[in-house]
């Protein structure tokens, strides 16, 4: 036989295999998270959650550690591409989301700090600045009664340091957290509950079965079967179902070295949301600027191009730290599911078939709202 072909499998095996009641594709935040919701409103039924890596290689372990509440250049763009009103109950998710996600997991275990966040503006960039002011009170009278305070507030940016506008946005409300301890937390409470977790399964389709159950095909040919699957691909989902509108978004962070001179800490936002950085100590991270090539970057391709590079490299040296020497020390991209409207998919897709999809790059704020609304679709 050759070494290339898939092996055959025990009696053991084929038992054990097809004994699954629920069986989640995606092992990011938002997959384990529907695990552990299905798994608290079914507690005597199998729940597994498979998927081709040991840990998320989409962006649950790849993303830039925000926790995502976000900015008003991101709403006034929601709105252009969607309506207010979508706009405003999908910041109304993200609020709920990122209280639920530290009710759920704990601040401190998830590494979360309320941090505050800025939206600053170029230079060149006034208008944008004054489009914003001028929907400023509008978007705070819509969001009061969400977040119990008006969110947004100009501030002055003198201390920042930047070479920006003087007048920035500012919300108390955005966070930072550390997202390799989020991650463990979530997978830490999977296994608690006696959820499997299983890597080096690639999902490639699905097949109905009779007695309303499903093969789940995969590239190594375990025979796995399933009363209930539970698509949690985000940005990979079009490989498994083209029709799903949601499309890969490749987002590339950066690292740099210690900066001893950093005038600031926090997180900080730019052109409208595309561009983000945060501090890490004395370090900055940053990330973003797909919107100078949205064509080649939807893509699940994870290597680092050269002019999204140069120009989160260029933005740093002359905008955020322009008289302070660094180099670049760590460089990564992971893979977001976007489309024109941002709003994520959650919703049956065949009987005994769910998607929980489409995060829009808010993942972590939306995980915990998301993931609750899947285990009270799906039923046992």
């Amino acid at each position: 036989m050759s070494s290339n072909a898939i092996p055959t499998f025990s009696f053991w095996e084929k038992q054990f295999y097809s004994k699954s009641d629920f069986v989640i594709v995606g092992n990011g935040i938002v997959g384990l998270q529907c695990a552990i919701h299905l798994k608290d409103k079914y507690p005597h039924r199998e729940v597994w959650v498979v998927d081709r890596a040991p840990a998320s290689l989409g962006a649950s372990m790849r993303n830039a550690g925000f926790a995502c509440f976000g900015s008003m250049g991101e709403i006034l763009d929601d709105t252009k591409n969607t309506n207010a009103q979508n706009a405003y109950a999908l910041y109304e998710k993200r609020f709920k989301g990122i209280g639920l996600l530290k009710q759920d997991f704990g601040e401190t275990e998830i590494g979360y700090e309320k941090t505050g966040g800025y939206e600053i503006f170029e230079k060149e960039n006034q208008s944008e600045l004054d489009a914003i002011l001028l929907k400023i009170e509008e978007i705070n009278q819509a969001l009061e009664p969400i977040t119990g305070e008006k969110p947004f507030q100009p501030k002055p940016t003198a201390k920042l340091g930047m070479q920006v506008l003087e007048t920035g946005i500012f919300t108390p409300h955005e966070g930072a957290l550390q997202t390799h301890l989020l991650y463990n937390r979530i997978y830490t409470k999977c296994i608690e509950k006696g959820i499997k977790i299983f890597g080096g399964i690639t999902v490639t389709g699905f097949e109905a079965l009779p007695k309303k159950h499903w093969k789940i095909l995969n590239a190594e040919g375990y025979p796995l079967q399933t009363k209930n699957a539970i698509i949690c691909t985000n940005g990979f989902t079009k490989t498994l179902f083209p029709e799903i509108e949601v499309n890969p978004a490749r987002g590339q962070i950066l690292v740099t070295s210690p900066i001893p001179g950093l005038a600031w800490r926090g997180l900080m936002h730019a052109d409208k949301g595309y561009i983000y950085f945060r501090s890490l100590g004395t370090r900055i991270l940053i990330g973003g600027a797909r919107n100078m090539d949205f064509i080649n970057e939807t893509t699940t391709d994870l290597n680092i191009s050269d002019p999204i590079y140069n120009r989160l490299v260029q933005f740093l040296r002359e905008i955020v730290v322009p008289n302070e020497p660094f180099e670049i020390t760590d460089t990564w991209a992971g893979t977001m599911g976007m489309a024109a409207d941002r709003t994520p998919i959650v919703r049956q897709i065949h009987p005994g078939m769910f998607a929980c999809v489409r995060m829009g790059g808010m993942g972590v704020a939306l995980s915990a709202v998301v993931s609750r609304e899947l285990a009270s679709l799906a039923s046992d």
